[in-house]
């Protein structure tokens, strides 16, 4: 702990003399703008609103990432789930995003100076926004972006990645004095819809998310990435490890969006995906009750049908979306707050690095472990005698059309198996997508980053541009507006791209699936 504070005399000096910009008195005036400025910013973790929740973390996020299936037609004229999406749909992350980020992040380093307690806050903000976005789309416009300047050249993935480790690394550092200090941050704490402006959780966040970056380039830059990951796990404030740890969002606009989405409109356009019924109810995972109801759907004797999901990627019509409306919702009441990280994530990442023969402060299977155990107690479950269970994944069967049913896509199990390194790091990242529920963004990440966890495969996908079924869209397309207002910096992002600007081409980051 002394050599990180030595290393950020700087900011601490900062930090004890003026932390957030404004001082006390200010924040009660014009200033406390800088406040509602990081407020809006946190967006970026997980979106609140409404129609961006939806486009975004609905659409994309948590239907590639097997939770939920989208079961609205919108048209019919081009959805996500079929793979065929349509041309004023696809930028919705980045059109989104991006002013999310740019327009509260320059504002801030204006007032802060660059410096002190909310702009290293604001950068953390800004790094993990933009990992979701290059997550999605590949090369993004980022080091080259200046306050009013936004049309600018893209990065490569791999310059992107060194910048924003290095970008995060100065937010570890400037906000580890502040969590260490004891001094009273509560003067933010209104602007925090995460932790209550609670530095220390903050800080572990961005050591768990540094983490994720580190696995997520782990086939592509193995030695960067082992660096980085061993840095995160033995920074003096770590990286989450318990519960309480984990980083939920109270930002919406009246409601949770998934509940809305799936009781207010239109009878529901989101159910739960067969997905999770197949792992969990095969499983008789504690958890499954705390994510679905049981549908509303009898079988042809008059008989309840229990938890039922939604297989994805189905054409729907008018008729069949109205059967579907009879599958099971999620569990997510209107006042439930978002889920950005579970805690048990960190312990997931942890035991892959270590299968990997990384430093990560535990073996593989006591970390696995201990992630399930913190997953469990993050859902108030019970764990029982879950971890020594050699149940499998449950076949699927469709109670509307059989058609439809489908055998499980694999035989593994909550149980550790010593020796067998391939298995278990499917174990790990079955249970790290059923930690993250319904927040998906890792599960697509991880399968094409390694191929697990297995889904189903989607029921009809429309798509024109070489995505195949059995390894799904590997990207999204750049956005059009990107084409019309920065039409020689797109191409020249195209060209950072190994293929063309097509849901097929892979990113730098999946060299193994």
């Amino acid at each position: 702990m002394a050599s990180v504070l030595a290393g950020c005399t700087g900011k601490f000096e900062e930090y004890n003399t003026d932390p957030f910009g404004p001082d006390n008195e200010e924040m009660k005036g014009d200033n406390a703008l800088v406040g509602s400025l990081i407020y809006n910013m946190q967006q970026v973790l997980v979106q609140g609103q409404q129609n961006n929740s939806q486009m975004i973390d609905h659409m994309i996020g948590s239907e590639y990432g097997g939770h939920i299936a989208c079961i609205a037609q919108w048209g019919n004229s081009g959805n996500f789930y079929t793979y065929d999406v349509r041309v004023g749909w696809k930028g919705q992350p980045f059109d989104v995003m991006m002013p999310q980020i740019y327009t509260n992040f320059f504002a801030i380093a204006r007032d802060t100076e660059e410096s002190g307690v909310v702009y290293n806050w604001a950068q953390l903000l800004r790094v993990y926004g933009t990992f979701l976005l290059t997550s999605i789309y590949g090369p993004m416009p980022y080091t080259q972006i200046q306050d009013g300047m936004m049309s600018v050249p893209y990065d490569s993935e791999q310059d992107l990645f060194n910048a924003l480790f290095a970008d995060l690394d100065e937010a570890i550092n400037g906000l580890t004095p502040v969590a260490v200090s004891g001094e009273d941050t509560s003067i933010l704490a209104e602007y925090d819809v995460v932790y209550n402006a609670d530095f220390t959780k903050w800080v572990k966040f961005a050591n768990t998310l540094k983490l994720r970056m580190a696995m997520r380039i782990s086939n592509a830059d193995a030695a960067l990435a082992q660096a980085k990951a061993e840095e995160a796990v033995s920074h003096p404030l770590g990286v989450m490890t318990s519960s309480a740890d984990a980083a939920w969002s109270s930002f919406n606009d009246g409601m949770n969006p998934y509940y809305r989405a799936e009781v207010e409109w239109n009878g529901g356009e989101i159910r739960l995906s067969a997905n999770v019924t197949s792992y969990l109810g095969g499983y008789n995972d504690p958890r499954l009750d705390k994510y679905a109801k049981a549908a509303e759907y009898t079988d042809a004797e008059g008989t309840p049908v229990g938890i039922v999901g939604v297989r994805n990627g189905i054409y729907q019509s008018q008729y069949t979306m109205a059967e579907y409306q009879k599958f099971s919702k999620t569990a997510i009441a209107a006042n439930d707050k978002l889920l950005i990280m579970s805690a048990a994530e960190a312990f997931f990442l942890r035991a892959e690095g270590a299968l990997k023969g990384w430093t990560m402060g535990g073996e593989a299977k006591d970390l696995y472990e201990q992630g399930v155990a913190v997953s469990m107690e993050e859902r108030s479950v019970q764990i029982g005698d879950y971890l020594s269970s050699e149940a499998v994944p449950a076949d699927y069967v469709d109670p509307y059309n059989s058609s439809r049913n489908i055998s499980a896509v694999t035989d593994v199990t909550p149980m550790w198996q010593d020796g067998s390194n391939e298995e278990n790091l499917e174990r790990i990242l079955v249970q790290k997508w059923i930690a993250s529920f319904p927040n998906g963004w890792e599960r697509w990440a991880d399968f094409r980053r390694t191929g697990y966890p297995k889904m189903f495969p989607v029921v009809n996908n429309r798509n024109s541009d070489g995505v195949t079924t059995e390894r799904g869209m590997r990207r999204l397309p750049y956005s059009e507006a990107e084409y019309n207002t920065n039409p020689t910096n797109i191409a020249a992002a195209v060209g950072l791209l190994d293929g063309a600007d097509t849901g097929a081409t892979e990113l730098w980051w999946t060299k193994k699936n």
